[in-house]
């Protein structure tokens, strides 16, 4: 249980920590905003797991509704916000619709809100990583930050929390309806890791746009 309560812990520091860029001057503005709903979100649902989990009461709506189908569609913003492309723009666009559109029909008549949304988090997960992917070719092979160093770009290091994230957790969400047949110690591995990458990301969205003053200080020097 200690384990849990650290983990609400550093979710709600990655959330603190994003607060002072409000009041910085900054380009990504628009996207800071967008990773601040993200911790936010994620910073309650997880607080309100914790205390629904210490009085046994299941909270498996709250996270269908708040974990796989809000942070899901806000990440997705997440990437509208600094896309280029048209088509990447509507693309995301219909995606996220279709998305809804999904939600309400799997859980009139597939999976109820009291059961884990596995094909929602799967289709939201794989809508997630091809956007990644996207950003990332976009990098290297469309020179996107071309004339910035990209060590120090907030939205890349982001792209790869949130890659990383997904990538590393796609399986065990996805195949959660088969997990609760494994052995207790393979579960509590996989719980871990999950939780393990969950806090990356987050702490990483609450710092990554800090890594532009960190040019600024070196310029000065």
């Amino acid at each position: 249980m200690e384990i849990i309560y650290w983990y609400v812990i550093l979710i709600f520091i990655g959330l603190l920590l994003s607060v002072p860029h409000f009041f910085l001057s900054n380009q990504f503005k628009n996207q800071h905003l967008v990773i601040f709903f993200i911790l936010l979100l994620a910073a309650f649902i997880e607080l309100y797991g914790t205390y629904t989990l210490v009085r046994k009461i299941n909270n498996i709506k709250a996270y269908n509704l708040f974990f796989v189908y809000g942070e899901t569609l806000l990440i997705l913003g997440f990437f509208y916000s600094f896309f280029e492309s048209k088509k990447a723009k509507l693309l995301i666009k219909i995606a996220s619709l279709l998305f809804l559109v999904w939600g309400v029909i799997n859980t009139l008549f597939i999976e109820n809100l009291y059961t884990f949304h596995t094909y929602s988090f799967s289709l939201g997960s794989f809508m997630i990583i091809l956007c990644c992917i996207y950003f990332f070719i976009s990098v290297f092979l469309k020179d996107w930050f071309i004339d910035e160093k990209l060590a120090l770009n907030p939205l890349f290091w982001i792209t790869t929390c949130i890659f990383l994230f997904y990538t590393s957790t796609f399986l065990y969400f996805s195949s959660v309806t088969f997990v609760t047949d494994l052995n207790r110690n393979l579960i509590l591995i996989l719980g871990s890791l999950k939780r393990t990458m969950s806090i990356f990301m987050y702490l990483g969205m609450g710092l990554a746009f800090y890594l532009p003053y960190l040019n600024k200080l070196v310029q000065k020097d």
